[in-house]
């Protein structure tokens, strides 16, 4: 049977996972978005609709490039309290096997 704490790092584990494949996917997407055809050519009365449909596009992949951005921030922070995790195990274990440890149960 696993501990609260095993629970807790898996739990952020799989969350950390979740996390960089969706924002990865994300990323993926708006590029892939803004990098395709809008299928609006120059003729007379549409070139301002073109600039203003790739404009908007572009705009989008920059919001979604700051969302990347914060996403990768996330996951640096969750890496750093599941690498605080083999601390915290060796920090709690030290000394709990001595024989001079009182049983409180």
């Amino acid at each position: 049977m696993e501990n609260d704490v095993a629970i807790d790092r898996t739990a952020l584990e799989q969350a950390k996972i979740i996390l960089g494949a969706s924002i990865g996917q994300y990323g993926l997407y708006a590029e892939d978005t803004w990098r395709r055809d809008t299928g609006i050519g120059n003729p007379c009365g549409r070139t301002l609709l073109r600039v203003a449909l790739e404009n908007a596009l572009g705009e989008a992949l920059m919001r979604v490039r700051g969302d990347v951005a914060d996403g990768d921030e996330l996951a640096a922070g969750l890496q750093t309290v599941l690498d605080a995790f083999a601390d915290l195990d060796a920090t709690l274990g030290r000394g709990w096997n001595r024989d001079d440890v009182a049983d409180l149960a």
